[in-house]
């Protein structure tokens, strides 16, 4: 989980605080090779993605001094889940092991 803090806006509405914000960073296996069994190439790929989310709720300020309770997902932990590889990922594989 990456941690940055910014303010929120919506339709002119802003937090008066910097709101702390959660992103999902990092580096997954992704993989290509030959399969005796199926006699073809087998793909595994997986993803940073969240795993585990909260809602969170932070106060907006309008230009007309109204008040607005925005809902935001909060991201509190991330990891590697398997997903399906697309021809752009498995290209991306036999590149970078071309190059080694």
């Amino acid at each position: 989980v990456s941690k940055s803090s910014t303010y929120l806006e919506s339709n002119g509405c802003k937090t008066t605080n910097l709101v702390e914000m959660t992103t999902c960073k990092g580096s997954c296996s992704t993989s290509s090779g030959y399969s005796v069994q199926t006699r073809a190439i087998q793909h595994s790929c997986s993803c940073c993605q969240e795993l585990v989310t909260s809602q969170k709720e932070a106060t907006l300020i309008c230009p007309d001094g109204s008040k607005v309770i925005h809902t935001y997902i909060f991201i509190e932990k991330c990891g590697c889940t398997e997903t399906e590889c697309t021809a752009r990922e498995a290209a991306a594989v036999r590149q970078r092991r071309r190059r080694r």
